[in-house]
C-alpha cells in the first residue's frame, strides 16, 4: 500500500529496412552533409540536460500523483484493504460521529446527553454501542512512521491471505492515518491508540486483555502488554511482535474465533439459556446482551460495505456511507454537508488568495512603471531625507506637517514604503550573493574541509555588507525599532543608485494610493494628492469614513505602522 509504482519503459526495437543501392547512398550523404554539420556543432554545445531529466520529473509526477490519492479523505477499498475516514472509524468503534465519545453499552445508560456526546436528541438519547454486522481489524499509523511502512507489505499480505472484504470471510481490514487532520487525531486518542504502529481488532463482543491479579500488581495497561490496555470495549490491540507476519496472522484468526463465539453465544438457545440464568441469579436486574440492529450479512457471496454500512444507526450517522457495495442507498447527507463546507472554505481561501496575488502584481507593475518611467526633472526628491527633516520616522508622526511641499510627503505613507522597499533591496541583495555562495560551496572537492554554519553566516554577511553597507545593518535596525541613528541617514544609503531610484517610488502617486489604503488614511477610490490634510488633526486622519467613527478629541495617532518609538 505505500510502496511507489515506477513507470517500466522498454526500448522499442528498430525496424529492419532493406538495404540501399550504393548511387543512392551516395546521394543521400551529399543530401545529408548540411545536416550532419549542423549535427556536429551542435555536438560541442555542453548539453544543458541530464538524460535521465525527463524520467526523474516523470517520477515526480507519479508519486505527487500517489500522493494526491492518499490525501482523500473519502473511504475507499484498494485490493482487500480499506482507507477508513472519521466516520466510519467511528461507526465501527462504537464513537458518536460528532463527539467521538464512546456510545454506551445500554440505553439506559445514555440517558445523561453527556454521555454520547448527544445534544439531547430523543432519536439519538437510546442510541447504544452496536455491533455494524462484520468484525474489523486496523492498523492505525502515520505517514512519517517507518515502523508503520515497514509493517504495510505484511498487512497487505495477510489481507490477501484472508480475502478481507469479502462476505465470506466476514472481515474488514483497514488503515487509518492518525495524523492526517485534527479529527483524525481525536479519534485515535479516544480509540487508546499511544504509539504507531497501533493493530487492534474490533470484534462483535467484549474483550479482556489482562485479569484482575495482573491489573492490581503491573496497572492496568502495563498488564495488558506495551501498547497500553485498550479503551473501548470491543476491541483489543495486538501486543506481539509486529516484524513477524505470523504472528499477526494468527492473532487475528484467533480475535476472529473469539468475535465468532460470542456471536454465537448471543443468538439462538445459547442466549436464551444464559440471558434467563444471569437474570435468575441478579435477581431479573441482568438485562442481556443486544445485539447490533444490523446483524450479518446474509449470504456468502459478494464484497462486504465499504465505509459505514447502509442503515447503520441511520438516525445518528445518516443512511450510510458506503462506496461500490452494491447498495441502492445513497450518500452519508452528513459527510455531504462535511465536504461541501470544506469544499465552500477552501473556494474561499483561494478567492483571498487570489485577491493577494492580484493586489501584488499590482503592486510590483506600479514599482516598475515607476522606475522606468520617472518624471522628466533633474531634482530627485529623497525619501530619507524627507523623512530626516520632518521628523517622520517616529511612530506619531502620522499628520502632514506644516513644512511638506506636497501631499505625497505624508510620514506615515512614506515611511513605511521607505522601510519596506529598503528591506526588499536587501534582501534581494542577501539572495544573490547566496546564490553566488552556493556555487563556491559546490566546488569545494570532498578531500578539503567543508566550513562551518558560522563561517559561512560570516562570509555572507561580509559580502552583503561589502556590497550594500546599509543592507548589514537593517536586520538589526529592524529588531531595535530603527532606534539607532545609523538606521536613519539622512540620505539615500545606498551604493547602487538604482536603488535609490527604486525607494524614491514612494512619492509614485499610485504607490501612494496603495499604502494610503492599507494604512487606513484614505478609502478605495480616493487618492493622496486630493486629500485635504490641513483639515485633519493628530489621531483623526483616517479618512472620511473612519474619521466619522472615531471618538472626538482623540488624542492618540490612529496609525502607526513603522518607526522608532514615539518622541
Amino acid at each position: 500500500r505505500f510502496e511507489q509504482q515506477s513507470l517500466a519503459t522498454a526500448p522499442s526495437s528498430p525496424s529492419h529496412q532493406s538495404q540501399p543501392q550504393p548511387a543512392a547512398t551516395i546521394a543521400t550523404m551529399i543530401s545529408s552533409l548540411p545536416l550532419l554539420l549542423t549535427t556536429l556543432s551542435l555536438s560541442a554545445i555542453p548539453p544543458l540536460v541530464h538524460a535521465d531529466s525527463f524520467d526523474d520529473l516523470w517520477s515526480q509526477y507519479q508519486q505527487q500523483t500517489e500522493a494526491k490519492k492518499y490525501e482523500s479523505t473519502v473511504t475507499r477499498r484498494e485490493r482487500n484493504l480499506d482507507h477508513w475516514d472519521v466516520p466510519t472509524a467511528a461507526a465501527y468503534l462504537g464513537l458518536h460521529p460528532e463527539t467521538l465519545v464512546p456510545l454506551p453499552r445500554y440505553a439506559s445508560e445514555s440517558s445523561s446527553t453527556d454521555t454520547a456526546g448527544g445534544a439531547g436528541d430523543s432519536l439519538t438519547d437510546n442510541l447504544t454501542d452496536e455491533y455494524i454486522g462484520h468484525d474489523a481489524a486496523v492498523l492505525f499509523y502515520a505517514q512519517w512512521c517507518k515502523n508503520c511502512h515497514a509493517v504495510a507489505p505484511s498487512w497487505d499480505a495477510i489481507g490477501t491471505h484472508v480475502n478481507a472484504g469479502s462476505r465470506s470471510s466476514n472481515l474488514v481490514m483497514a488503515l487509518f492515518d492518525c495524523e492526517k487532520s485534527t479529527k483524525h487525531m481525536e479519534l485515535c486518542v479516544a480509540a487508546g491508540v499511544t504509539a504507531y504502529p497501533t493493530i487492534m481488532y474490533v470484534g462483535s463482543g467484549e474483550y479482556h486483555d489482562t485479569d484482575v491479579i495482573s491489573k492490581s500488581v503491573l496497572g492496568k495497561d502495563r498488564s495488558a502488554g506495551p501498547f497500553g490496555a485498550t479503551t473501548l470495549r470491543r476491541t483489543v490491540k495486538f501486543q506481539g511482535n509486529w516484524q513477524y507476519g505470523d504472528q499477526l496472522l494468527d492473532w487475528v484468526n484467533i480475535m476472529k474465533g473469539l468475535s465468532s463465539w460470542h456471536s454465537v453465544t448471543e443468538s439462538g438457545p445459547l442466549r436464551g439459556l444464559r440471558n434467563g440464568l444471569f437474570r435468575f441469579i441478579t435477581g431479573g436486574k441482568y438485562k442481556g446482551g443486544r445485539k447490533g440492529r444490523n446483524g450479518s450479512m446474509k449470504g456468502k457471496e459478494g464484497s462486504l460495505p465499504v465505509g459505514v454500512p447502509p442503515n447503520f444507526q441511520a438516525e445518528l450517522r445518516g443512511m450510510g456511507s458506503s462506496a461500490g457495495s452494491g447498495s441502492a442507498a445513497g450518500p452519508d447527507t452528513a459527510v455531504i454537508e462535511r465536504e461541501v463546507k470544506a469544499l465552500e472554505l477552501k473556494l474561499d481561501a483561494t478567492t483571498k488568495e487570489k485577491e493577494l496575488y492580484e493586489k501584488t502584481l499590482t503592486h510590483s507593475s506600479v514599482l516598475l512603471d515607476g522606475l522606468l518611467f520617472q518624471k522628466d526633472t533633474d531634482q530627485h526628491r529623497d525619501p530619507f531625507t524627507i523623512l530626516t527633516n520632518s521628523d517622520g520616522w517616529y511612530k506619531n508622526a502620522t499628520t502632514l506637517p506644516p513644512t511638506a511641499q506636497s501631499n505625497d510627503e505624508h510620514p506615515s505613507i512614506l515611511r513605511s514604503c521607505t522601510l519596506e522597499l529598503s528591506i526588499d533591496y536587501c534582501t534581494r541583495i542577501t539572495t544573490r550573493q547566496t546564490s553566488i555562495y552556493l556555487v563556491e560551496l559546490a566546488a569545494i572537492p570532498e578531500s578539503d574541509p567543508f566550513p562551518s554554519l558560522e563561517e559561512i553566516e560570516a562570509k555572507l554577511m561580509s559580502d552583503v555588507t561589502e556590497q550594500e553597507p546599509y543592507c548589514g545593518l537593517i536586520e538589526s535596525c529592524i529588531m531595535a525599532d530603527y532606534e539607532s541613528e545609523e538606521c536613519r541617514p539622512a540620505k539615500c544609503p545606498f551604493e547602487n543608485g538604482a536603488a535609490c531610484q527604486y525607494v524614491e517610488s514612494c512619492l509614485n502617486p499610485s504607490i501612494q494610493n496603495e499604502y494610503g489604503v492599507a494604512l487606513g488614511l484614505i478609502l478605495e477610490g480616493e487618492k493622496v494628492m486630493d486629500k485635504d490634510w490641513s483639515s485633519v488633526g493628530v489621531g483623526n486622519s483616517l479618512g472620511s469614513a473612519a474619521a466619522d467613527s472615531m471618538a472626538a478629541g482623540a488624542a492618540d495617532a490612529g496609525v502607526g505602522g513603522w518607526g522608532i518609538p514615539a518622541n
